[in-house]
This record gives structure tokens, sequence and C-alpha cells, in this order.
């Protein structure tokens, strides 16, 4: 998988911004300020529709237009796409459109998303395993709505349902009316969850064995995959008719649906223990490296050709035996890098100088 070309229209502080990748390896240099992140960020979005950095999408238009339109030409082992996302304000309350072209054609957005796969890796990603449960399943979103055209319609269908259902509870708390119509939201949202929750276990199954052979090579432990000391823990909160039954007199009373995959978590552990309280900042850093690592060979398994690779100033977070084990995979697909200067160790890489 690669990207050729990318035009941005009003996205952040780029008005009209064209850029040529031509190269397999590829940094972007500038001053801080200048929009580096936001070229990456647009890139990746094409592959997930959401930002990892934006709380909203009007936050992706720039501050005095209307709309902003991110769009790029890809290839990958099948074929060439130009691919298109416009996002509109509908009015003054953020909120928001957001549409999808293949080939100039529109598209649903589910049928959109993994057309291009990339991973994002900033910085802040190391707040990934501090951050509120809603942030790490909003992770586990990204990666799958890029392998799996179903994914994003089923969420979708199980966010609408969960509303709906809320409001029979808040009717039922209030009124209690609409008993009538609990019994098909409640089984709309069993039937969708399902779906979503064994694709996220099946994603984890993967995952939990690549992340655990990446902490080797980092040297995080010195453990084989055999006999781990790295543990992904999917914490899936179960859905079902007893659990629904369990639940039902403090769903009532809060008016809201307390049990599926909206409620999903994960952890992280090394010996028994939780990254996000016992390990060291390097650590951790160490840990979400190999978290991503282990999501481009899961894309690479399941879309059978690897995403392009989006590293956002980074080497200056990482320690020496990080900052190898990145260069040992830079070249196996095509990479793109920000920085503030050159980077040194880097060789036969495309420089593209802003401001």
């Amino acid at each position: 998988m690669r990207i050729n070309n990318l035009n941005l229209i009003n996205y952040r502080n780029h008005i009209n911004k064209a850029i040529v990748f031509d190269s397999e390896l590829i940094s972007i240099i500038g001053p801080n300020g200048i929009g580096k992140t936001n070229i990456l960020e647009a890139i990746h979005i094409v592959s997930t529709g959401k930002s990892s950095r934006a709380k909203r999408d009007s936050d992706l238009i720039n501050y005095d237009k209307n709309f902003s339109t991110i769009n790029c030409n890809v290839s990958s082992r099948e074929d060439d796409l130009n691919l298109e996302i416009q996002i509109i304000k509908e009015n003054e309350d953020h909120r928001t459109i957001k549409k999808a072209k293949v080939n100039k054609t529109p598209k649903t957005l589910h049928n959109f998303y993994g057309l291009f796969t990339s991973v994002f890796f900033i910085p802040e990603d190391i707040n990934l395993l501090t951050e509120p449960p809603s942030e790490r399943r909003k992770y586990i979103d990204s990666i799958l709505v890029q392998v799996d055209s179903s994914y994003k319609k089923n969420l979708n269908l199980y966010t609408k349902a969960v509303k709906q259902r809320n409001k029979i509870l808040e009717k039922i708390n209030k009124e209690n009316k609409g008993w009538d119509e609990m019994g098909y939201w409640t089984q709309m949202v069993a039937n969708t969850g399902s779906i979503i929750q064994d694709k996220r276990e099946s994603m984890f199954n993967e995952i939990k064995y690549y992340i655990n052979e990446n902490a080797v090579k980092l040297e995080i432990t010195n453990d084989s995959k055999n006999n781990s000391k790295v543990a992904l823990n999917y914490k899936k909160n179960e859905i079902n008719e007893e659990r629904f039954e369990k639940y039902k007199a403090r769903e009532i009373a809060s008016k809201t649906t307390l049990i599926g995959p909206h409620r999903d978590d994960f952890e992280i552990f090394i010996d028994g223990h939780s990254v996000s309280d016992y390990s060291s900042r390097g650590q951790q850093r160490g840990i979400i490296l190999s978290l991503k690592l282990s999501e481009i060979e899961y894309i690479e398994k399941e879309k059978k050709e690897r995403p392009v690779l989006l590293l956002d100033d980074i080497f200056s977070e990482l320690d020496e035996n990080h900052k190898k084990a990145i260069q040992n995979i830079i070249n196996k697909q095509q990479t793109i890098i920000t920085s503030t200067d050159n980077i040194s160790f880097l060789h036969d890489n495309k420089i593209i100088r802003l401001g």
C-alpha cells in the first residue's frame, strides 16, 4: 500500500496544500506549528474516517471556512484509486456531515474505509494507557474499520440502537411506559453488539501474540512467546440475556444501557502488573511502540499488504533501542516521517520541506 499524492483544502492550517509522495521513505521537515502533524493526520483519516487528535470533526475545518477536503491518489496490490473525504459544517453548533468519493463517485462511508490502510504513531500515543476507556475503544475501532468492511456499519447500527434503547429506559423510568418496545431494541443491541465483540475478540487474539514478540525484540521482556511476560487483556463487557435481566433495575434507574461493547476496554500487563500503573515512562513508550508494530502486522495479515506507516516526530521521544527498532521496519513499507530537523541516520529518503 502506498500514497502517491495528497491535496488538502481548508484542512486545519492548510488552505490549499498539494504534496507528491514519490518515494518509499519520505521526511517532512519544518518548524513546529507549520502543520506537519496535520498532514499525517489527514492521511490517516482517509483510512479510518476519524481523527485521533480532534474532539470533533468541525475541528478539522479551517476556523473561517465551511468545509474541508482531503483528496489523495493511492495504490494497492489490486488497484490505483482516487479517494476523497469532505467534511462540511451544517450549522454553528459544530455539527458536520461527512461525504466520501472513490474515483469521483460518491460512496457510503462504510464502503470507503479500508480501501487505504495506515498506522499513525505520535508521541501522545503513550496517553492511550492512561486515558479513559472511551479513547481505547476509539483506537480499537480505528484498526477494525480498516480491515473489516462491515465493522463500521454494525458499529453505527449498535450506537443507534443503544441511543433508542436509552430513550425507552427513560420513558419507563418517568412514565412506566414503553415496555412493549423494550424487547425489540434490546434484541437489536444484543445482535449488533455480539457481532462487534466477536470481531474485537478475534483481533485481540491475533495482536496479543504480535505484541509479545515485539516486546521481546525491543527488549522490554526477554521472555519467549510461549512463556510470555507481556499480556494483552481484552476486557469484554459481556452482552447476553442473563446480564440484561441482572441489570434491568439499574438500567431503568440510570436511564442508560449499562452493558455491551460501548463499555469494553483493554489493558496491557507485564509480569501480571498493569503497564499504566506500575511501569516507567520509558517502558510505557516501549509497550506502545510494540502495540503499533503489532497493528502493522495485524493489518498486513488481514489485508495481505502492509499499511503506510506515519511517524510524527517520534525520534526525540525514543531511546536508542527503540530508535533501532523503528529503523529496522521503516523500509518494509512506505513510511512518512515528520521532524523539525533532518534525521541523520535516514538514507535514500525524499525530503519535503515546509515553511
